[in-house]
């Protein structure tokens, strides 16, 4: 049992509120019944439950840091919208933090068990078997140990993490079940991670936390719960070409995890998918109590001009660059160049793109 090696690693028995049970119970039940997995991938579904597990004792054994920054900054829109790019030039400000990958797959451990070094090369060790077991993945998603990367690990702890349950794996009877929840009580343990994260690792008084996970998308009022005041940079790309990309991502997610992939079922899966995150995400973006909250960014105007984009991003916060952040940003893109990424649109049964078509668009407010 998940919850009895747990109790046995961490010498902890309090597992918090019983509502994360039945979404756990459901989570293993899809991964041994629907998500087809190799050895490999159920060695590695088992070892992200157990730390997630872990982690959740622990963060019902310490007291919860105040999180005593100003309201985030969360980019949200589907994968493939140049999150990533976008996140690691804000992130170079002195008044933004990004938590990095070792901090999201550790938020919490007790003290004297581990130190910073032992976790940098826990990830490190991650991210490694990440470019061995799953080159293309590796390339299309480029991550490091400490780099900026995704809130959507925190979200694991409640076993309610849409990355997971669409993505990932193949898993339909959770990915429905979760599309239906309200993840507040899921969001309020992101929060209180990201708390133990910031103790561990101080940001500059005033500053801001600036976060990013496709997983948002279609949780939006939660999250905003949770962390109220939230300002929102809003991803736009093009939907027939942001499907097709997502359907590269999700085929190399899945293969590294299964030898029994079906591009067409991806295919049809992203669709759906895409279309009620979007509209979801409309929904709250576009209601005046967050509208005046909310940034597009578009795609586009992001890759064609990153630094130009980076800066309209922080006027609106009410920051401002100077050379040496500009400086460091052009170093930072000369050397990750965008990785490129063929979208395998007949391959998953969708039809040619169509010419790019005009995006939603929201008045740009601050």
């Amino acid at each position: 049992m998940l919850r009895a090696e747990a109790v046995r690693r961490t010498g902890l028995a309090d597992f918090g509120a019983p509502g994360h049970g039945p979404a756990l119970d459901l989570l293993v039940s899809a991964l041994e019944t629907e998500a087809r997995l190799t050895p490999a991938g159920r060695a590695e579904a088992r070892a992200t439950l157990l730390r997630a597990l872990c982690t959740r004792l622990r963060l019902h054994v310490l007291p919860a840091p105040p999180l005593e920054l100003a309201p985030p900054v969360v980019l949200v829109g589907l994968p493939r919208t140049g999150s990533t790019l976008l996140h690691r030039l804000l992130d170079q400000h002195a008044a933004l933090r990004a938590p990095r990958l070792w901090e999201l797959l550790a938020p919490v451990s007790p003290a004297g068990e581990v130190g910073t070094s032992d976790l940098i090369a826990q990830a490190a060790r991650h991210v490694a078997d990440l470019r061995r077991t799953a080159p293309d993945l590796a390339r299309i998603h480029p991550t490091g140990a400490d780099e900026p990367e995704e809130c959507e690990h925190l979200m694991n702890t409640d076993f309610r993490n849409s990355v997971f349950g669409l993505l990932s794996y193949r898993m339909p009877s959770y990915a429905s079940w979760l599309a239906a929840q309200d993840l507040t009580s899921a969001y309020t343990l992101h929060r209180t991670q990201l708390a133990h994260i910031l103790a561990r690792r101080p940001a500059p008084a005033g500053s801001r936390l600036v976060l990013k996970s496709p997983s948002h998308l279609w949780h939006l009022p939660a999250l905003d719960r949770a962390h109220p005041g939230t300002r929102f940079v809003v991803l736009e790309r093009d939907v027939d070409e942001a499907i097709g990309s997502v359907c590269g991502l999700v085929s190399a997610a899945r293969r590294k995890r299964s030898d029994h992939v079906d591009p067409v079922e991806i295919g049809r899966e992203m669709t759906a998918a895409t279309h009620a995150g979007l509209s979801r995400m409309y929904a709250f973006t576009t209601d005046p109590s967050a509208a005046y909250r909310c940034l597009t960014v578009r795609f586009a105007d992001l890759v064609a001009d990153p630094v130009a984009t980076a800066d309209r991003v922080l006027a609106w916060l009410g920051l401002t660059g100077d050379s040496g952040l500009h400086r460091r940003w052009r170093d930072h893109l000369s050397l990750n160049p965008r990785p490129a990424h063929v979208h395998p649109r007949a391959a998953c049964g969708l039809a040619p793109a169509d010419p790019p078509r005009a995006s939603h668009a929201l008045e740009e407010t601050s």
